[in-house]
């Protein structure tokens, strides 16, 4: 649009957009034979980043965070720019050999779980915001200890649903509690929570407690600053909660500026636990099988266009958006995989769902509860196209014409 001739307006670009050959990688990918060959393949990936893990029969590993990353000055594209200004434009990209990267690392595995994938040594600006820490954290826990991995010790690592968060916040939240202002359910739900594991379980009354009283500190917190419908604004990351609670007992942000008296931290942290307590009992009752987890997030699998009926059943499981099993009520893990590497290959996998997309076949969620429930199907490796397998139901010949 124009104002008095001037160009006014928004304007996005996204790496996305441009042309690109993606297809290129996978092709290279699928004829590989080393680590160089690797890297080759991934100069041509663009966008969306991925990370690309590598394994050889040499026992080589490895993970590169490849697509096309902007040259980009430190918070460049945190904020509006002014588009009319050549110095705004992106100048290039950072060169491809020198995305994030490591080649068989001392601790001798390689991960990854959306965090930021490099330290400060790291000389060029990705980006300013990535998932937090915490499901990284855990997998890299577990990976450290693990002695004799086998597929399952994988597999049960995919369906961990223990919360570093909780670890790192609940025992501060816990003694800033005032015991003797609260009524017999919140006492109880204030027992059941102290008591909890850390386990994000779908039988676990302390997970949807916990979940419900962090989320409405964020509220607390941030609903009188920057809740003005008038003027959208987004709360501070979990990360700018967990260290505000934990390192600035005293920061003005407690304080509803709508109220006369100056709200604390105690204050928050007490008003949000009675909101997690009132919002269960209003929709489950008294205390019981019904504020388990599994129900209270009631997860489910919605059709892509959300038409009525053609989504999956309801899901009793575990997992949340701290654990290494990222579960909410409608996202997560879209496909689990282990592979064996060795001689002979194998290699296990799921997706929720099925492999057609009629509703009428036996097909389209047949592997719903296997995926619900955590487990894998062995997946068909073929070495030539005249191999065998009983695993084939039909196959489908094309020919040029």
């Amino acid at each position: 649009s124009k104002i008095n001739n001037i160009p006014s307006g928004h304007a996005l670009r996204w790496v996305a957009h441009d042309e690109s050959n993606d297809t290129r990688t996978f092709y290279m990918l699928n004829r590989a034979r080393n680590y160089t060959d690797y890297r080759k393949a991934l100069t041509y990936f663009s966008a969306p980043a991925q990370n690309f893990v590598f394994a050889s029969k040499e026992n080589d590993i490895a993970i590169t965070s490849t697509g096309y990353l902007p040259l980009k000055w430190k918070s460049q594209g945190k904020f509006l720019l002014d588009g009319s200004d050549p110095a705004n434009d992106w100048h290039g990209r950072i060169p491809a050999e020198q995305n994030p990267t490591v080649k068989n690392p001392p601790r001798n595995f390689v991960s990854s779980a959306n965090q930021s994938p490099t330290d400060k040594t790291y000389p060029y600006y990705i980006n300013w915001e990535f998932v937090a820490y915490e499901r990284s954290h855990r997998i890299n826990n577990r990976l450290t200890v693990m002695s004799k991995v086998n597929v399952d010790s994988l597999r049960n690592l995919q369906n961990d649903n223990y919360s570093i968060l909780a670890e790192n916040i609940l025992p501060t939240l816990i003694s800033l509690v005032n015991t003797e202002q609260l009524n017999a359910t919140e006492r109880e739900g204030y027992n059941i929570v102290s008591k909890w594991n850390k386990f994000f379980n779908a039988d676990e009354i302390g997970a949807s407690i916990f979940e419900i009283w962090f989320k409405n500190l964020a509220e607390q917190i941030w609903q009188d600053d920057l809740g003005d419908p008038k003027v959208p604004m987004r709360y501070p990351s979990r990360d700018r909660n967990v260290h505000l609670l934990l390192n600035e007992p005293n920061s003005n942000w407690y304080d509803n500026v709508h109220t006369a008296k100056k709200e604390t931290r105690t204050d928050a942290v007490n008003a949000a636990f009675k909101f997690a307590i009132d919002s269960l009992q209003r929709r489950s009752g008294p205390i019981d099988d019904e504020w388990a987890w599994g129900v209270v997030k009631n997860s489910h699998v919605p059709h892509l266009a959300k038409i009525a009926g053609f989504g999956s059943k309801f899901l009793n499981n575990g997992g949340s958006k701290s654990s290494v099993n990222a579960m909410t009520e409608s996202n997560g893990p879209s496909w689990r995989m282990v592979v064996a590497l060795g001689k002979d290959v194998k290699a296990y996998g799921v997706f929720p769902g099925g492999e057609s997309g009629n509703p009428g076949s036996y097909y389209y969620d047949d592997m719903i509860d296997t995926w619900t429930e955590g487990k894998l199907n062995e997946l068909v490796f073929m070495r030539s196209k005249n191999e065998k397998s009983k695993r084939i139901i039909a196959s489908w010949k094309m020919n040029k014409k």
